[in-house]
């Protein structure tokens, strides 16, 4: 691979716009051996002055690309070392058995009352990995544009047949501020002795396999590239010959309501599936940092492929059972009505067993996470949290359906009467209430949290109650409208109507200005976008187009069943599918703009909060700080100079 793709892969995305322009450096060298002067019409002076101008600009131009990386070295070294700093400071007050002052034992280890509460192990530790990881990554940046300044210097001296390259770079580049190591160095290693020291027990090997951060370029492991492979293939295969037999077997009306009725749950939970196993796929080819957005640790979390293999597994078993129950007779399968249950009763075994296998950390962290939805509002809110609120209430009708599977399986094996009925009732109007309510609830904490007392978080709220008088409204239409000779005779019906048509609308400005960002520039090439653009500008304009459509497809819904072009239950399967494929294009943009967000905080990793300090405790913070760079000092004079071998990007990763 071209160093080229190389460095644009392995760059923290965060930070895209601090990395040296390797690039258009490029592109100026490959201008400048095309346009210049031919020697068959040019004198010889005016191709030296030619070359001579472009040494200048580019030289020049090279400057301020160093300038401006060595800026913001500077600053993130600078963050790093009061961290560093902070994080020896809990350390010590942490210690039970001495504190920074360094007596044996301290009433800074007490509660309330004017003093500190030492902070939880667990704390220290995401504090420890988190910062350490920062530091690789600056390591990174290290390498990344101190090799990026050697391959261009040395693609000026190659294609304008200079030496200047090479003394440019060794005069201002090899012994630039960004390029010392001493430092940075320095840090890691004290990370790595205070975590042996203070959450390992001593034991380094342990305290490194928790510390470690997979090195740049990491390939993804061949099994998991195997499986995902295998299971896809096994799905792709399941799902053709699903269709195929659904439009080639004669089917009953009653075995077709029986069937979407019992498998259009796990059947749809499949596409959601398939959709965010993609959703994940783009982030990462686009460079849309979803590890951290998710605040998942970087160290063991799940790509694009393993989403896909986890995704094509159940869809593989999905197609199984489809086929089972279509091809019951044949199979001899009497109690054909028992095979979604055997799906579902694998598929919550599988995501809760707590025996730490196939993926445990994805299954602990999705429990934790659904914990706190289910929570609401008694927990912080977190980005993945609200964002899996807005998920269910994508996929409420999705869940009413496993409600109805649930129902029927109980009424089922109690032998009750009406079984195959699935008429409303109050249960289906409580679960289509409650991710409503989560995200209503979770708004509400997070004004409660924020010290500005945003109204945007209210107005958000908002939202979420017009949602739930929609379902109200609705509930009691349908509960009235056998008093009438049709629907739109009844008051409830336009009552319903109104309040979602007039909650359509509030969604979508909200999807549109909030979520997505867009409608900044009302003029130039960007018209009814924003800036800065990860996806092609048309998309964006599809994505609004879509959200628009896609947010008003109830009224396809009314429309449809009013004049009997479809049934009810079809019609519903119509509209689940809808609303997964607009929640597929809104994870995109919305994970986006909250990428984008961080990009312009130079955000590349979680911040974990430490306690706050009082101004006793800054003197000592400052006086550690003083007392690390005199000891940086001193090592700085007895080496002045770093190795002109370091930093260099590793053989391997090209």
């Amino acid at each position: 691979m071209k160093f080229g793709k190389t460095f644009e892969s392995l760059l923290t995305s965060e930070w895209r716009q601090q990395y040296m322009n390797y690039a258009d450096l490029k592109a100026m060298i490959r201008d400048a051996t095309e346009n210049a002067p031919d020697p068959k019409e040019a004198s010889s002076f005016e191709i030296e002055s030619y070359f001579n101008d472009f040494e200048t600009l580019f030289f020049s131009t090279c400057l301020e690309e160093l300038n401006r990386v060595n800026e913001f070295f500077k600053q993130k070294i600078s963050e790093a070392r009061r961290k560093l700093a902070t994080l020896k400071y809990q350390f010590l007050v942490s210690d039970r058995h001495r504190d920074p002052l360094g007596h044996a034992k301290s009433k800074m280890h007490l509660d309330d009352g004017g003093q500190r509460k030492p902070l939880s192990q667990r704390k220290l530790r995401l504090a420890s990995t988190e910062f350490y990881l920062s530091l690789i990554m600056l390591q990174n940046y290290q390498t990344l544009n101190q090799t990026a300044f050697r391959k261009i210097c040395k693609k000026y001296d190659k294609y304008i047949r200079s030496s200047e390259g090479a003394s440019w770079f060794h005069d201002n580049a090899l012994y630039a501020e960004f390029a010392r190591t001493t430092e940075l160095t320095a840090m890691v290693t004290s990370v790595e002795d205070l975590y042996t020291g203070y959450l390992a027990n001593g034991d380094r090997s342990k305290a490194m396999a928790k510390l470690r951060v997979p090195p740049l370029g990491e390939k993804t492991s061949p099994t998991r590239v195997f499986f995902a492979g295998l299971f896809l293939g096994l799905f792709i295969v399941g799902a053709v010959m699903s269709v195929i037999s659904w439009f080639s077997l004669d089917l009953k009306p009653g075995f077709e309501f029986m069937f979407v009725s019992l498998l259009r749950g796990p059947i749809m939970l499949v596409v959601y599936g398939i959709y965010l196993a993609l959703n994940v796929g783009i982030w990462q080819k686009v460079g849309i940092n979803h590890v951290l957005i998710f605040e998942v640790e970087p160290r063991n979390h799940v790509g694009f492929l393993g989403v896909l293999e986890i995704v094509c597994f159940f869809g593989y078993l999905c197609t199984i059972v489809i086929l089972g129950y279509l091809y019951s007779d044949e199979f001899g399968i009497e109690e054909y009505y028992i095979l979604p249950l055997i799906y579902m009763a694998l598929m919550a075994v599988m995501f809760l067993n707590p025996i730490r296998i196939m993926n445990f950390p994805l299954r602990l962290w999705l429990l934790k996470l659904f914990g706190r939805v289910l929570a609401a509002p008694f927990f912080y809110v977190g980005f993945g949290d609200f964002w899996v609120g807005d998920q269910l209430t994508s996929m409420v009708l999705c869940i009413v359906d496993h409600y109805y599977l649930v129902r029927f399986y109980i009424r089922y094996y109690n032998k009750m009467d009406n079984l195959y009925g699935f008429e409303p009732d109050y249960g289906v109007a409580v679960i289509r209430c409650l991710p409503a309510w989560f995200r209503l609830a979770q708004c509400l904490r997070r004004y409660r949290d924020s010290g500005s007392k945003s109204k945007v978080y209210l107005m958000n709220a908002a939202k979420y109650c017009l949602a739930i008088m929609v379902v109200v409204f609705s509930t009691i239409q349908m509960e009235t409208n056998a008093k009438y000779d049709y629907m739109f005779q009844n008051p409830w019906a336009w009552l319903y109507i109104s309040t979602a048509l007039l909650t359509s609308v509030y969604s979508l400005g909200w999807d549109l200005l909030q979520d997505f960002g867009l409608f900044r520039i009302w003029k130039r090439e960007n018209l009814f976008l924003r800036e800065n653009l990860v996806f092609p500008k048309w998309f964006y304009y599809f994505a609004i187009l879509e959200n628009t459509l896609l947010r008003f497809v109830w009224i396809l819904e009314i429309v449809l069943v009013h004049f009997d072009v479809l049934t009810v239950y079809h019609c519903k399967s119509l509209i689940i599918f809808c609303e997964i494929t607009r929640r597929f294009v809104w994870n995109l943009l919305r994970l986006e703009n909250e990428h984008l967000n961080n990009c312009g905080k130079f955000r590349a990793t979680r911040d974990i909060f430490l306690t706050a300090l009082n101004p006793t405790e800054e003197l000592l913070l400052e006086r550690m700080m003083d007392e690390s760079d005199h000891r940086l000092s001193s090592r700085l004079s007895r080496h002045p100079t770093p190795d002109p071998e370091s930093p260099r990007l590793d053989k391997k990763y090209f």
